[in-house]
């Protein structure tokens, strides 16, 4: 499997099962709803809920936090469980609450799930669909990371995996085209209002959330670049989770012909990216909400099996090449999308697996391709190629990225100076 759950961790818990389960120290807990009642300070609200019993009070960075703790003192549970966990994906979490009641009552925190979604953000598998068929999830280690419900069946209808960001995932209904946003661990979902405009069931539409400490509400965005087949234009319609709404964009854009836009497209550091096959990038700020093209590579095979992604913090394009069968990857990067470097397969890949398509990077060196009907991964610097998945696909298969958070969708997290648990 690509990833593996942390061996320390793990023999923790078999320690932890067999022998200490009654000997821990109760130096942490958690705060009770009767501990937020009369005057707090301010900034307590904007640290997590974890706290020595004696000052429970007292607002402490998180950050700068073993600095105040007695390193003697301090038993290897509390220290897994305020340093570690929320580095770790929802399906194993969910194995840990069985540990014991007070590991339950921690994983199930609001707060928690707060804290988990914005730290940990590693690619976690693929939401894969054919077609007008459910979805199905190939997990990049079958341990680690999963769901309970991969076809997304409860949501109210059929559904088209649309887009995901940071653990939210965008659908849209077969049936009425309507959209929702689910997060398939916890399946908590929303029904969005109709668009202003009428978008259609391929829509280049675009998930963007960036979760952060603050963030409580977990607000996100969703962009549509919406074209007219009779006129030369992109408009840029917006919904904010923050108002409940839809509106269209100031901007519009006249300088593409919008029926060559992918129905997908990528969101990095504040930008939506969509590829287009007349061989550019169309890219809009959601910050400034204006927009600007980045040229993609010459490709004499057509567009369609390249990816954007990102590699080590940057913008990059994948690029798959074919020269007497055998496939290369071509990478590519800066603001002209000049080539940075070129990876050569191990095999024949051309012959054997048939089409080549990049879905994009994990961790930066992790390269993750579809080989005809087999789902792959090459490890750049070891030059070692693993497979992940094999099932039926085809050139109209739908891969998403996801990864595997405890994210809310529903409810924030504090309303009111409370909590809502």
């Amino acid at each position: 499997m690509l990833f593996n759950v942390n061996h320390a961790i793990l023999r923790f818990m078999a320690d932890f099962e067999g022998n200490n389960r009654e000997t821990l120290e109760d130096d942490f807990c958690l705060l009770e709803d009767s501990d937020l009642e009369g005057d707090v300070d301010e900034r307590f609200y904007e640290l997590p809920i974890l706290s020595p019993k004696a000052k429970a009070k007292i607002p402490v960075d998180y950050n700068k936090a073993l600095k105040y703790v007695d390193r003697k003192e301090a038993g290897l549970e509390d220290v897994l469980r305020d340093h570690a966990l929320h580095l770790l994906p929802a399906k194993t979490l969910f194995r840990f609450k069985t540990v014991s009641r007070r590991w339950d009552q921690w994983i199930s925190s609001p707060l928690f799930a707060h804290r988990q979604t914005t730290y940990f953000k590693n690619v976690s598998g693929l939401f894969c669909q054919v077609a007008d068929h459910s979805p199905s999830f190939i997990s990049f280690s079958q341990d680690a990371y999963g769901m309970p419900d991969p076809s997304l069946s409860f949501l109210p209808e059929p559904v088209k995996v649309r887009s995901s960001c940071n653990g939210l995932v965008c659908c849209q209904g077969i049936e009425e085209d309507t959209y929702y946003i689910c997060s398939p661990v916890t399946k908590e979902w929303k029904k969005l209002p109709r668009p202003n405009l009428y978008h259609g069931a391929k829509a280049a539409v675009v998930l963007a959330f960036e979760p952060y400490l603050l963030n409580f509400n977990e607000s996100y965005e969703l962009v549509c670049a919406v074209t007219f087949s009779d006129y030369p234009v992109v408009y840029f319609e917006i919904y904010s989770s923050r108002s409940s709404s839809w509106r269209v964009s100031d901007t519009i854009c006249y300088e593409l012909d919008g029926s060559g836009l992918h129905d997908g497209g990528y969101y990095m550091k504040g930008v939506v990216h969509w590829e287009s096959s007349s061989g550019v990038i169309l890219a809009f700020g959601l910050r400034d909400e204006q927009y600007g093209f980045l040229s993609l590579p010459a490709n004499d095979e057509g567009y369609g099996n390249g990816a954007l992604a990102m590699k080590h913090g940057e913008l990059c394009y994948i690029q798959p090449r074919y020269q007497d069968n055998v496939c290369t990857i071509n990478i590519h990067g800066n603001m002209d999308m000049s080539l940075k470097s070129v990876i050569n397969l191990p095999y024949d890949a051309g012959s054997t697996f048939g089409v080549c398509r990049a879905l994009g990077f994990i961790n930066g060196d992790i390269l993750i391709l579809g080989l005809g009907t087999m789902v792959i991964s090459y490890r750049v610097k070891e030059q070692k190629v693993e497979l992940i998945s094999q099932h039926e696909a085809g050139a109209c298969t739908r891969y998403i990225p996801y990864v595997n958070s405890l994210v809310s969708v529903r409810h924030p997290l504090i309303r009111d100076r409370g909590l809502i648990v």
